[in-house]
Protein backbone atom coordinates (compact mmCIF):
# COMPACT_ATOMS: atom_id res chain seq x y z
CA UNK A 1 0.00 0.00 0.00
CA UNK A 2 3.06 2.52 0.57
CA UNK A 3 4.10 3.11 -2.82
CA UNK A 4 0.48 3.43 -4.46
CA UNK A 5 -1.85 4.19 -1.67
CA UNK A 6 0.58 6.61 0.33
CA UNK A 7 0.45 4.70 3.57
CA UNK A 8 2.13 1.67 5.42
CA UNK A 9 2.00 0.24 8.66
CA UNK A 10 5.13 -0.95 10.09
CA UNK A 11 4.68 -2.71 13.17
CA UNK A 12 7.35 -4.12 15.62
CA UNK A 13 10.95 -5.17 15.07
CA UNK A 14 11.25 -9.07 15.07
CA UNK A 15 14.68 -8.76 17.44
CA UNK A 16 15.42 -11.13 19.44
CA UNK A 17 17.14 -11.27 22.77
CA UNK A 18 20.12 -13.53 23.39
CA UNK A 19 22.54 -13.90 26.03
CA UNK A 20 26.00 -15.88 26.57
CA UNK A 21 24.97 -18.55 29.15
CA UNK A 22 29.20 -19.65 29.70
CA UNK A 23 28.32 -23.59 30.03
CA UNK A 24 27.31 -23.00 26.43
CA UNK A 25 30.16 -21.16 25.07
CA UNK A 26 33.23 -22.45 23.00
CA UNK A 27 36.09 -20.01 23.27
CA UNK A 28 38.11 -19.86 20.61
CA UNK A 29 40.39 -16.56 20.98
CA UNK A 30 40.88 -15.14 24.59
CA UNK A 31 39.44 -15.91 28.08
CA UNK A 32 38.26 -13.87 30.00
CA UNK A 33 40.76 -11.72 31.71
CA UNK A 34 41.20 -12.65 35.65
CA UNK A 35 42.67 -8.93 36.74
CA UNK A 36 40.38 -7.77 38.64
CA UNK A 37 38.85 -3.84 37.66
CA UNK A 38 40.70 -0.86 39.25
CA UNK A 39 38.36 0.36 41.56
CA UNK A 40 36.24 3.10 40.67
CA UNK A 41 37.10 6.80 41.65
CA UNK A 42 34.57 8.44 43.93
CA UNK A 43 32.27 10.25 42.24
CA UNK A 44 32.22 14.39 42.09
CA UNK A 45 29.17 15.90 43.36
CA UNK A 46 25.91 15.86 41.39
CA UNK A 47 27.56 14.06 38.31
CA UNK A 48 26.61 10.67 37.69
CA UNK A 49 29.16 7.82 38.41
CA UNK A 50 30.39 6.51 34.84
CA UNK A 51 30.15 2.50 34.52
CA UNK A 52 34.05 1.28 32.92
CA UNK A 53 34.15 -1.82 32.06
CA UNK A 54 36.54 -1.85 29.34
CA UNK A 55 39.18 -3.93 31.52
CA UNK A 56 36.65 -6.68 32.01
CA UNK A 57 36.34 -7.02 28.05
CA UNK A 58 37.51 -10.09 25.69
CA UNK A 59 36.86 -11.38 22.64
CA UNK A 60 35.84 -14.72 21.82
CA UNK A 61 33.80 -17.23 19.45
CA UNK A 62 30.92 -18.48 20.50
CA UNK A 63 28.52 -21.52 19.59
CA UNK A 64 24.58 -21.67 20.67
CA UNK A 65 22.86 -24.63 21.80
CA UNK A 66 20.12 -23.73 18.55
CA UNK A 67 23.50 -23.06 16.31
CA UNK A 68 23.12 -19.32 16.72
CA UNK A 69 26.92 -18.25 16.53
CA UNK A 70 28.81 -15.04 18.11
CA UNK A 71 31.78 -13.17 17.16
CA UNK A 72 32.87 -9.99 19.00
CA UNK A 73 33.36 -8.64 22.29
CA UNK A 74 31.65 -10.11 25.76
CA UNK A 75 32.29 -9.77 29.11
CA UNK A 76 32.41 -12.59 32.44
CA UNK A 77 29.42 -11.38 34.57
CA UNK A 78 29.59 -14.14 37.50
CA UNK A 79 29.58 -17.50 35.68
CA UNK A 80 27.73 -15.95 32.76
CA UNK A 81 29.41 -14.36 29.29
CA UNK A 82 27.25 -11.49 28.14
CA UNK A 83 27.85 -9.88 24.37
CA UNK A 84 28.97 -6.60 25.07
CA UNK A 85 30.91 -4.01 22.43
CA UNK A 86 31.36 -5.00 18.89
CA UNK A 87 30.51 -7.92 17.53
CA UNK A 88 28.39 -9.96 14.99
CA UNK A 89 25.29 -12.25 15.75
CA UNK A 90 24.09 -15.02 13.31
CA UNK A 91 20.94 -16.72 13.76
CA UNK A 92 19.56 -18.27 11.00
CA UNK A 93 18.77 -16.22 8.33
CA UNK A 94 18.86 -13.48 10.80
CA UNK A 95 21.94 -11.09 11.71
CA UNK A 96 22.97 -8.56 14.09
CA UNK A 97 26.68 -6.85 13.18
CA UNK A 98 27.23 -3.83 15.63
CA UNK A 99 27.31 -2.65 19.23
CA UNK A 100 26.00 -4.91 21.88
CA UNK A 101 25.21 -3.50 25.25
CA UNK A 102 25.29 -6.12 28.11
CA UNK A 103 23.83 -8.91 26.02
CA UNK A 104 21.47 -6.33 24.23
CA UNK A 105 21.49 -4.70 20.69
CA UNK A 106 22.72 -0.91 21.18
CA UNK A 107 23.63 0.26 17.46
CA UNK A 108 23.85 -1.37 14.21
CA UNK A 109 22.62 -3.36 11.27
CA UNK A 110 20.16 -5.68 11.61
CA UNK A 111 19.12 -7.75 8.84
CA UNK A 112 15.86 -9.62 9.00
CA UNK A 113 14.72 -12.96 7.35
CA UNK A 114 13.36 -11.88 4.15
CA UNK A 115 16.51 -9.98 3.49
CA UNK A 116 15.22 -6.27 4.32
CA UNK A 117 17.79 -4.12 6.99
CA UNK A 118 17.27 -1.99 9.70
CA UNK A 119 20.42 0.47 10.44
CA UNK A 120 20.37 2.26 13.51
CA UNK A 121 20.13 2.49 17.23
CA UNK A 122 17.82 -0.08 19.28
CA UNK A 123 16.75 -0.09 22.83
CA UNK A 124 15.25 -3.16 24.40
CA UNK A 125 16.35 -5.44 20.63
CA UNK A 126 13.78 -2.95 19.08
CA UNK A 127 14.26 -0.11 16.63
CA UNK A 128 14.23 2.55 18.93
CA UNK A 129 15.83 6.26 18.44
CA UNK A 130 17.24 7.41 15.02
CA UNK A 131 17.32 4.32 12.08
CA UNK A 132 17.03 3.36 8.45
CA UNK A 133 14.91 0.94 7.59
CA UNK A 134 15.28 -0.48 3.95
CA UNK A 135 12.40 -2.73 2.04
CA UNK A 136 13.02 -5.03 -0.81
CA UNK A 137 10.92 -3.63 -2.89
CA UNK A 138 12.59 -0.38 -2.84
CA UNK A 139 11.15 2.15 0.02
CA UNK A 140 13.28 3.61 2.61
CA UNK A 141 12.54 5.23 6.00
CA UNK A 142 15.02 7.61 7.57
CA UNK A 143 13.87 8.92 10.77
CA UNK A 144 12.53 8.24 14.60
CA UNK A 145 11.65 4.82 15.88
CA UNK A 146 9.59 4.36 19.01
CA UNK A 147 10.35 0.46 20.29
CA UNK A 148 10.05 -1.36 17.00
CA UNK A 149 7.37 1.47 15.31
CA UNK A 150 8.36 4.33 13.58
CA UNK A 151 7.40 7.32 15.61
CA UNK A 152 8.00 10.74 14.89
CA UNK A 153 9.56 12.49 11.98
CA UNK A 154 11.70 11.32 9.06
CA UNK A 155 11.74 10.91 5.39
CA UNK A 156 10.26 8.55 3.54
CA UNK A 157 11.69 7.48 0.11
CA UNK A 158 9.89 5.62 -3.08
CA UNK A 159 6.61 5.53 -0.72
CA UNK A 160 4.31 8.16 -2.35
CA UNK A 161 3.19 8.31 -6.46
CA UNK A 162 4.87 11.17 -7.97
CA UNK A 163 7.19 11.95 -5.37
CA UNK A 164 10.11 9.98 -4.64
CA UNK A 165 11.06 11.88 -1.40
CA UNK A 166 8.51 12.95 1.15
CA UNK A 167 9.19 14.49 4.40
CA UNK A 168 6.46 14.14 7.08
CA UNK A 169 5.67 12.04 10.36
CA UNK A 170 4.41 8.82 11.53
CA UNK A 171 2.79 7.73 14.74
CA UNK A 172 2.83 4.41 16.40
CA UNK A 173 3.61 2.49 13.08
CA UNK A 174 1.48 4.33 10.80
CA UNK A 175 2.23 6.83 8.40
CA UNK A 176 -0.04 8.57 5.25
CA UNK A 177 1.07 11.20 2.98
CA UNK A 178 -2.51 12.76 2.52
CA UNK A 179 -2.57 16.54 3.83
CA UNK A 180 -5.23 15.72 6.47
CA UNK A 181 -3.71 12.55 7.97
CA UNK A 182 -0.02 13.94 7.92
CA UNK A 183 -1.02 17.15 9.82
CA UNK A 184 -3.30 14.98 12.63
CA UNK A 185 -0.33 12.92 12.82
CA UNK A 186 2.33 15.71 13.65
CA UNK A 187 -0.17 17.17 15.77
CA UNK A 188 -0.48 14.16 17.87
CA UNK A 189 3.51 13.29 17.89
CA UNK A 190 4.34 17.24 18.84
CA UNK A 191 1.66 17.24 21.61
CA UNK A 192 3.16 13.66 23.44
CA UNK A 193 6.90 14.78 22.69
CA UNK A 194 6.21 18.04 24.09
CA UNK A 195 4.23 17.55 27.22
CA UNK A 196 7.40 14.76 28.13
CA UNK A 197 10.06 17.56 27.11
CA UNK A 198 8.30 19.69 29.42
CA UNK A 199 7.62 18.01 32.39
CA UNK A 200 11.35 16.09 32.40
CA UNK A 201 12.84 19.96 31.70
CA UNK A 202 10.16 21.05 34.00
CA UNK A 203 11.41 18.80 36.47
CA UNK A 204 15.18 19.50 36.29
CA UNK A 205 14.22 22.91 36.40
CA UNK A 206 13.09 22.88 40.27
CA UNK A 207 15.95 20.47 41.27
CA UNK A 208 18.30 22.94 39.22
CA UNK A 209 16.35 25.33 41.84
CA UNK A 210 16.38 23.41 44.71
CA UNK A 211 20.52 22.53 44.52
CA UNK A 212 21.40 25.55 44.10
CA UNK A 213 23.43 26.72 46.91
CA UNK A 214 24.78 30.45 47.06
CA UNK A 215 26.48 31.53 43.97
CA UNK A 216 26.99 28.21 42.26
CA UNK A 217 24.83 25.77 40.12
CA UNK A 218 25.06 22.38 40.59
CA UNK A 219 27.69 20.80 38.71
CA UNK A 220 25.17 18.52 36.76
CA UNK A 221 23.53 21.61 35.23
CA UNK A 222 26.64 22.99 33.94
CA UNK A 223 28.81 22.37 31.39
CA UNK A 224 32.42 21.19 32.26
CA UNK A 225 34.81 23.80 32.35
CA UNK A 226 38.49 23.64 30.28
CA UNK A 227 40.31 19.85 30.64
CA UNK A 228 43.09 20.38 33.70
CA UNK A 229 46.21 19.46 33.05
CA UNK A 230 46.56 16.80 35.72
CA UNK A 231 43.49 14.68 34.58
CA UNK A 232 39.74 14.85 35.27
CA UNK A 233 37.50 11.53 36.58
CA UNK A 234 35.83 9.89 33.87
CA UNK A 235 32.29 11.24 34.38
CA UNK A 236 33.34 14.70 33.68
CA UNK A 237 34.85 13.47 30.45
CA UNK A 238 31.67 11.71 29.27
CA UNK A 239 29.80 15.15 29.99
CA UNK A 240 32.08 17.08 28.01
CA UNK A 241 32.23 14.80 25.42
CA UNK A 242 28.00 14.48 25.07
CA UNK A 243 28.22 18.39 25.44
CA UNK A 244 30.68 19.17 22.47
CA UNK A 245 28.71 16.38 20.31
CA UNK A 246 25.26 18.80 20.65
CA UNK A 247 26.01 22.08 21.98
CA UNK A 248 28.29 24.86 20.96
CA UNK A 249 29.27 27.73 23.43
CA UNK A 250 29.42 30.24 24.90
CA UNK A 251 28.24 28.61 27.67
CA UNK A 252 26.77 30.44 31.21
CA UNK A 253 28.88 31.21 33.83
CA UNK A 254 27.89 28.96 37.36
CA UNK A 255 27.28 31.95 38.93
CA UNK A 256 24.64 33.16 36.29
CA UNK A 257 22.33 30.68 38.10
CA UNK A 258 22.15 31.99 41.56
CA UNK A 259 19.47 30.65 43.60
CA UNK A 260 18.31 34.08 44.81
CA UNK A 261 17.97 35.05 40.79
CA UNK A 262 15.94 31.40 40.08
CA UNK A 263 13.10 32.47 42.49
CA UNK A 264 10.53 33.79 39.93
CA UNK A 265 11.45 31.09 37.25
CA UNK A 266 11.26 28.00 40.38
CA UNK A 267 7.87 29.55 41.31
CA UNK A 268 6.59 29.51 37.44
CA UNK A 269 7.04 25.87 37.66
CA UNK A 270 5.64 24.88 41.24
CA UNK A 271 2.66 23.10 41.20
CA UNK A 272 -0.52 25.54 41.32
CA UNK A 273 0.81 28.50 40.15
CA UNK A 274 -0.32 31.71 39.40
CA UNK A 275 2.42 32.62 37.15
CA UNK A 276 3.09 29.72 35.05
CA UNK A 277 5.91 30.30 32.56
CA UNK A 278 5.87 30.26 29.19
CA UNK A 279 7.65 26.61 27.87
CA UNK A 280 8.64 26.46 24.52
CA UNK A 281 9.99 22.84 23.03
CA UNK A 282 12.07 23.72 19.94
CA UNK A 283 10.77 22.32 16.84
CA UNK A 284 13.58 23.42 14.68
CA UNK A 285 16.51 25.39 14.75
CA UNK A 286 16.85 29.19 14.42
CA UNK A 287 12.98 29.99 14.07
CA UNK A 288 12.07 33.12 15.08
CA UNK A 289 11.85 34.26 18.45
CA UNK A 290 14.02 31.86 20.18
CA UNK A 291 16.17 33.24 22.60
CA UNK A 292 18.60 30.46 22.35
CA UNK A 293 20.76 31.20 18.55
CA UNK A 294 20.01 28.18 16.31
CA UNK A 295 23.29 27.52 15.21
CA UNK A 296 24.46 26.68 18.60
CA UNK A 297 22.06 23.70 18.40
CA UNK A 298 23.99 20.96 17.03
CA UNK A 299 21.64 18.31 16.64
CA UNK A 300 17.66 18.15 14.79
CA UNK A 301 15.66 19.03 17.62
CA UNK A 302 12.50 16.63 18.05
CA UNK A 303 14.62 13.51 18.59
CA UNK A 304 15.14 13.91 21.95
CA UNK A 305 18.82 13.72 22.49
CA UNK A 306 20.08 17.50 21.68
CA UNK A 307 16.39 19.23 22.46
CA UNK A 308 16.29 22.51 23.45
CA UNK A 309 13.55 23.74 25.65
CA UNK A 310 13.17 27.23 26.84
CA UNK A 311 11.34 28.55 29.72
CA UNK A 312 10.54 32.27 30.52
CA UNK A 313 8.59 34.05 33.11
CA UNK A 314 5.20 35.55 32.60
CA UNK A 315 4.92 38.91 31.19
CA UNK A 316 3.32 40.35 34.36
CA UNK A 317 6.28 38.26 36.51
CA UNK A 318 8.62 39.62 34.27
CA UNK A 319 8.09 43.29 34.55
CA UNK A 320 8.27 43.20 38.35
CA UNK A 321 11.21 40.91 38.22
CA UNK A 322 14.13 42.72 40.03
CA UNK A 323 17.42 43.79 38.62
CA UNK A 324 19.74 40.62 38.22
CA UNK A 325 16.39 37.80 38.37
CA UNK A 326 16.62 35.39 35.76
CA UNK A 327 13.45 36.09 33.25
CA UNK A 328 14.70 33.05 30.71
CA UNK A 329 16.37 30.24 30.71
CA UNK A 330 17.22 27.68 27.92
CA UNK A 331 17.87 23.84 28.95
CA UNK A 332 19.44 21.31 26.62
CA UNK A 333 19.26 18.05 26.89
CA UNK A 334 23.16 16.39 26.04
CA UNK A 335 22.02 12.43 26.31
CA UNK A 336 22.92 10.41 23.77
CA UNK A 337 20.17 8.61 24.74
CA UNK A 338 16.66 8.82 22.69
CA UNK A 339 14.59 8.83 25.76
CA UNK A 340 14.33 11.13 28.78
CA UNK A 341 14.96 8.67 31.47
CA UNK A 342 18.24 9.54 31.07
CA UNK A 343 18.09 12.75 30.00
CA UNK A 344 21.34 15.12 31.31
CA UNK A 345 20.11 18.91 30.85
CA UNK A 346 22.72 21.37 30.71
CA UNK A 347 21.79 25.16 31.02
CA UNK A 348 22.99 26.78 27.40
CA UNK A 349 21.30 30.04 28.19
CA UNK A 350 20.27 32.33 30.56
CA UNK A 351 18.86 36.16 30.67
CA UNK A 352 18.67 38.24 33.64
CA UNK A 353 17.15 41.76 34.23
CA UNK A 354 19.67 44.02 33.64
CA UNK A 355 20.66 46.38 36.70
CA UNK A 356 19.57 50.04 36.70
CA UNK A 357 21.29 52.88 34.31
CA UNK A 358 23.30 55.03 35.95
CA UNK A 359 24.17 58.84 34.94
Amino acid sequence: AGRHGGSVRFGAAPCAARRLAAPWAMGKKADPKSAEPPPPEDPIEDEEPVEDLSADISEGDFVFQDGSTYTGEFLKIGDEVVMHGTGKLLSGPESFSGIFEKGAYKSGEFRSCNGEVYKGTFRDNLFHGVGEYSWLDGRVYRGMWQFGHMHGPGTFSNFVVGAEMFTGFSVDGDFDSSAALQQKAKETYLAQYASACTASASAALRELHEKTGGARAPRKFLVPSAVEEDGEPPQVAVDRALVIASLSGPFPEASAARKDAMVALAAGVAEGTERPLTVTVYEERGLPGQRLDGKRLLLPQLQYAGQAVEFSLHPDAAASAEPGALVALVLVNVSDQYSLEKARWKIAHVEAVPPPATD
